[in-house]
This record gives structure tokens, sequence and C-alpha cells, in this order.
């Protein structure tokens, strides 16, 4: 298994590093994500996280700005991703300065399930209240995250959590296997029911175009599109999850919530379309 559980740790001195001059000099694209589940965009700068509070320079997940600054507790947010861009599509071929760090790699469990897998920026992170972590895979949209100790559940040496997860795994396959679903498949089962809806997706979408016939994993990747819609949903990014809800109707017309779903978020989209215009 493999490449979704892997980790690419290596025994380092764990030095005191720098905060990169990127996350300094300028303003920078951030996703708040608050314990509640709440989720806002915007931009911030000279953070400081030693302080009770930052403030946020709100704009829409489309990156408009919304003219207003948020104050926001720390003790409430889950963590700051500081972004590449707020839909999550950027130019690969664009290089964005990035320090790794030489510490050795963690898996930082959230309490709402999330699991990140990366390297702390500072020597001394275990004793701070909020620490940076510089993710392992460094072509996600993610340049850093800066985690709020108090809505983690626990961190660990990545390699261990790698172990855990494959251990967890073959558990999981050993009474859910079936002779008709290849060993990848039965990957994703257990990535879906483990609520990672996004790798579940790319794995039953790769499948599917390879075997379009097979209603059994066309129906796996409306369901995982459906969640992702639904994630969205509570991120308040109401644009991508109408995209989302949108093409699992593309593949099935006849999905009902899909199509409520669809219906709603049009309504509340035009809406808010309208109140800007006349705002403006």
């Amino acid at each position: 298994m493999l490449d979704r559980f892997s980790s690419r740790s290596k025994e380092k001195s764990a030095e005191s590093i720098p905060t990169p001059s990127i996350y300094k000099k300028e303003r920078q694209k951030v996703v708040v994500r608050m314990k509640s589940g709440d989720v806002y965009y915007g931009s911030t700068f000279a953070l400081n996280r030693q302080a009770e509070i930052f403030h946020l320079e709100l704009v829409t997940a489309e990156g408009i700005s919304l003219n207003k600054t948020l104050p926001i507790a720390f003790k409430n947010v889950k963590a700051l991703f500081y972004v590449k861009s707020f839909d999550g599509r950027f130019d690969p071929a664009i290089e964005f300065p990035q320090d790794i760090p030489p510490a050795k790699a963690l898996a930082v469990e959230f309490s709402d399930g999330e699991v990140i897998v990366g390297r702390p920026m500072h020597a001394r992170w275990n004793e701070e209240v909020r620490f940076f972590l510089v993710p392992e895979d460094q072509k996600s949209n993610n340049l850093m995250v800066l985690v709020e100790r108090s809505a983690v559940v626990s961190i660990q040496d990545a390699d261990l959590y790698t172990r855990e997860q494959e251990n967890a795994y073959q558990k999981y396959k050993a009474t859910h296997f079936k002779p008709e679903m290849s060993d990848l498949e039965c990957q994703g089962d257990y990535l879906f029911r483990s609520g990672k809806y996004g790798d579940a997706f790319r794995i039953y979408r790769d499948l599917f175009k390879n075997d379009q016939e097979n209603s059994r994993l066309k129906k796996k990747v409306c369901a995982a599109r459906y969640n992702l819609g639904i994630r969205f949903i509570r991120q308040r990014n109401y644009t991508k999850a109408l995209q989302f809800m949108e093409a699992v109707l593309a593949l099935d017309p006849s999905h009902q919530q899909a199509q409520s779903r669809v219906e709603q978020l049009r309504t509340h989209i035009q809406k808010k379309q309208s109140q800007s215009s006349r705002s403006e």
C-alpha cells in the first residue's frame, strides 16, 4: 500500500530554522480552518503567532476582496494554511520558494480526523502552543501550516504512523476484500470509510477511466464526489461545491441528493451575486 501512506522522513538534526522571508515580507494567502468547521479566506501580514488574536483581511473563496478585516482568536482555530491559491488551482511550473526543514517528519492528527504529514520549522516546536509545519507533499496547494496545538489529538513520528496505517488497512482488507475488486479499489474503500474522500475519489476516478462500464465504480465515484461537495459546503466554498455536485449529475443524472444540492447552491449563489450587485 504504499504510497498513499508513505512518508519521506529522514534522520537529520533539528536545528532552529528561521521563517522563510517569503512569509515575512509578502502579504500571505491564508485559509483559516476553525475548530467549528467554519473556513475563512484572506491574507495576513506579519502575523504574530505568540499573540492571542490575529487579523485576517477577508476575501471570497475566489479571491475577491470583501473589504473587511476580521479579528480571529487563535484558541478557536484549527490551523492556518498558507496556500499557493485559494481555489487549489495553480500553475505547477511556477516555483514557490520553499525551505525544507531538516527535522524528522511528523504525522499531526487533528480532532476532526484530518492528518497532515510534515516537518516542523523550529527545533523547539514541542514547547510552543502553535507551530509551523512544512508539508511533505511539495506538490500540494499548501506551502506551510500553522498548527494550533489545542486542536490536535496526537503527534507521532511519520514512519510509525505509516506502519500503523498499513496495519489498519491490512485488517480492513482481510474482512472487506471481494474477488471482483482490485487491491487498489479496496484501498479506495478503506480511505472512503476513513473520511479521506479526496484520496478515495482519485483512486475511484482512475479505475473508472479504464472500466467505464463498471456500475460499481461509477457509484463509488459519485459517492466520493458528493461527499467532497458536502465538505465544500461546510467550508462555505459554494462555487466549488456546485462544481462537484454538477459533476455527480453529469455522471448520474438520477442522483436525487445531488439534484437537490445543485438547486440549493444555484439559488444561494445567485442571491449572493444579486446582493453584491446592489451594494456596488
